[in-house]
């Protein structure tokens, strides 16, 4: 397998995320380390220049001028050794268990039991940081964990194996994406979900297995986590103009909540305190949840402002994906 990691000014999480690769329980001769960089000026291109891999696995740093993941993933592809047959998608700023690899290794063959060659993705579960780097992180980790901010896909909570629209992190049957095309550049975010219609589209199994997993940074700034919101809602949107089928109707909840409120500012104001206040009970339910489960007081404030933020932001993309065009600010 091969393991393809775009990075753009991943100085701070790359060296951690580089150690776990070279402790791998998984053989080195089994697998093959790419990472691609879109031009970092923090440093991240020197440590990469630097890395001399103990375990002796494939290694090589890639120019990805495109910048963006999926111009990094399809340029990886062109570069794959001959014997590679599963491609392991992963980002500068996760963490994974020495077990990692092999135990994807092992997912993928259950898969392959199951769908043969038309097995083409296995996405993982998604976990937020073990100990959170700032105050604001762990707000923002209690909101994605929390039912109201996790939806389908990368922030989905499962327990079986089965089937999915939003392989998260999957490993990647090669001959398959070579079939479908690669990865689609005009999708900056949500590309993976793109190529996930596509593969579907084409007869290939989409499935998920939560015996593997992957530890995220979360965002550590309100204003990041606000810029996430947005663009995640944007490309949702764009994603969803092209394949409708991929619609949850969750993700259109907070719009819908703020059209009855409106409405009923404008017929009868007096009722327009019932939607408000059962929202706000809701959050602040969320909020005493997280605080209570995780031990922080800060999170009964907290996770219900960043569920505020996610909302609005993702249902403020959506709306732009109409009109505007894509947010140019980096969300990190």
């Amino acid at each position: 397998m091969a393991v393809v990691i775009p990075v753009l000014d991943e100085v701070n999480h790359l060296p951690l995320l580089l150690a776990d690769l070279e402790a791998q329980d998984l053989p080195a001769s089994d697998f093959d380390v790419l990472v691609l960089d879109g031009g970092s000026s923090d440093g991240t291109r020197e440590l990469l220049d630097q890395h001399v891999p103990a375990t002796e696995h494939g290694f090589a740093v890639l120019e990805n001028p495109g910048k963006t993941v999926p111009h990094a993933r399809n340029i990886a592809m062109t570069h794959l050794s001959d014997d590679v047959g599963v491609v392991v998608e992963l980002i500068g700023h996760v963490r994974i268990s020495p077990n990692h690899l092999s135990n994807r290794k092992r997912a993928w063959e259950a898969g392959l039991a199951r769908h043969g060659d038309r097995l083409g993705a296995l996405g993982v579960r998604v976990l937020g940081p073990d100990r959170p780097s700032t105050v604001v992180e762990g707000w923002v980790d209690g909101a994605l964990h929390s039912s109201l901010g996790r939806g389908g896909g990368q922030f989905a909570h499962f327990t079986d194996v089965g089937p999915t629209k939003v392989p998260a992190f999957a490993s990647h049957n090669r001959a398959a994406v070579e079939a479908v095309g690669g990865w689609d550049v005009a999708f900056a975010t949500s590309q993976d979900s793109e190529l996930a219609m596509r593969l579907l589209s084409h007869g290939y199994a989409m499935e998920r297995d939560p015996s593997v997993e992957v530890r995220m940074s979360r965002r550590t700034s309100l204003l990041s986590h606000w810029r996430m919101a947005v663009r995640y809602g944007y490309w949702r949107g764009r994603l969803l103009r092209s394949y409708p089928s991929r619609l949850d109707p969750r993700e259109f909840a907070p719009l819908i909540g703020a059209m009855l409120c409106m409405a009923l500012l404008m017929t009868v104001p007096m009722y327009v305190a019932v939607p408000v206040g059962a929202y706000a009970l809701v959050l602040l339910g969320a909020g005493l949840f997280s605080s209570l489960s995780r031990g922080r007081l800060s999170h009964a404030f907290g996770v219900p402002v960043c569920l505020v933020m996610l909302h609005t932001g993702f249902t403020v993309g959506l709306l732009r994906s109409l009109v505007a065009g894509p947010p140019r600010k980096r969300d990190r």
